[in-house]
């Protein structure tokens, strides 16, 4: 009778990591499109900016820009970068609670550690790349790991953020092998026009 008793608990916890799995992928309208064009229309924003002091689409002429330009476009970068993950957060935060789907079940929790540790790795390659004084591949760099993290947390959610992943990742190793001179270009079109499509779609199949 235990024994029974065990089993139906094992298969309804079982039965309940399926429907958190489910949910998680069903719920294809939590993604924060607000976010994501906000967040595209910031990098367009901050391209062009760059571009207006550069005059060029290679990131590394940032280099041959006077000291306080250099941390201009540092700190345009960064706030960019840091705003669009906490209108990301906040979004979903709020969107979660209006749809009454919970953020700390077990998938979710797979869904911030593949996006996470793929960001983490690019953090610190990109310190360490700072360090001695190389900018070439970072943009391609982030492009790429953005895009596995994307495409890795979609495994548990539906199939856009998925193609979402690919597109950063061919993006990201054109940047790197193949037309390393436009990252800037390329980061316009990922980081700003991947993004904007992105969450025009999620916004379109809200309404829907």
């Amino acid at each position: 009778m235990e024994a029974s008793m065990g089993q139906e608990a094992a298969l309804e916890a079982h039965l309940k990591r399926i429907r958190e799995i489910m949910e998680l992928a069903s719920e294809f309208k939590l993604l924060p499109d607000r976010a994501a064009i906000a967040g595209g229309i910031a990098v367009l924003a901050a391209t062009a900016l760059t571009w207006g002091l550069t005059r060029s689409g290679d990131v590394r002429q940032v280099l041959w820009l006077p000291p306080e330009r250099q941390l201009f476009v540092a700190g345009l970068w960064v706030t960019v970068a840091a705003g669009s993950i906490l209108l990301h957060y906040a979004l979903t935060l709020r969107e979660a609670y209006r749809l009454g789907v919970s953020l700390q079940g077990r998938p979710a929790q797979l869904v911030r550690l593949n996006m996470g540790l793929p960001i983490l790795a690019a953090s610190i390659v990109t310190l360490g790349l700072l360090k001695h004084g190389y900018l070439g591949f970072i943009p391609g760099l982030w492009m790429l790991l953005y895009g596995i993290g994307l495409y890795s947390a979609g495994q548990l959610s539906s199939a856009p953020p998925r193609v979402l992943g690919l597109a950063f990742m061919a993006t990201g190793a054109a940047s790197i092998l193949v037309v390393p001179d436009m990252d800037l270009w390329l980061t316009a079109l990922s980081f700003g026009g991947y993004h904007i499509a992105f969450g025009g779609y999620v916004l379109a199949n809200r309404k829907a």
